[in-house]
């Protein structure tokens, strides 16, 4: 290893690390413009907080994001209830089951795919 090439490389580091540290400032003032920008939105919106101007602009456009879930149809912290299977809510399963898939039925009934699954192969034949 000669020392020439030891020191053109570590300049050729050298650049290359000037480089990224100016994109890297680059992005950071791009950054600060843009926060800038949303704080001045917020405050213009009239909204007291963020999320509230965010989820009118949700509801007004119509958007429908990714992995965000909606109150309607569930508890209060999002997460579905436990379905109490009663001979009933079986029999109108299996009636379904007849006509649709199991995942519509799923999703039309609100039960998870896994408790209509069982109640396809009939683990829960045994309640009356």
């Amino acid at each position: 290893m000669s020392i020439d090439n030891e020191l053109k490389r570590i300049e050729k580091a050298e650049q290359n690390l000037a480089k990224q540290k100016k994109k890297l400032i680059d992005q950071q003032k791009k950054d600060k413009a843009a926060q800038a920008k949303l704080e001045a939105l917020v405050k213009q919106s009239g909204f007291a907080t963020p999320k509230e101007l965010v989820e009118a602009l949700i509801e007004k456009y119509n958007l429908r994001l990714h992995r965000r879930r909606t109150t309607t149809g569930s508890t209060p912290t999002g997460r579905r209830k436990r379905t109490k299977i009663t001979p009933e809510l079986r029999d109108e399963v299996k009636t379904k089951l007849k006509s649709e898939s199991m995942n519509k039925v799923s999703k039309d009934m609100q039960i998870s795919y896994a408790v209509i699954a069982k109640i396809a192969k009939g683990a829960y034949d045994k309640i009356k």
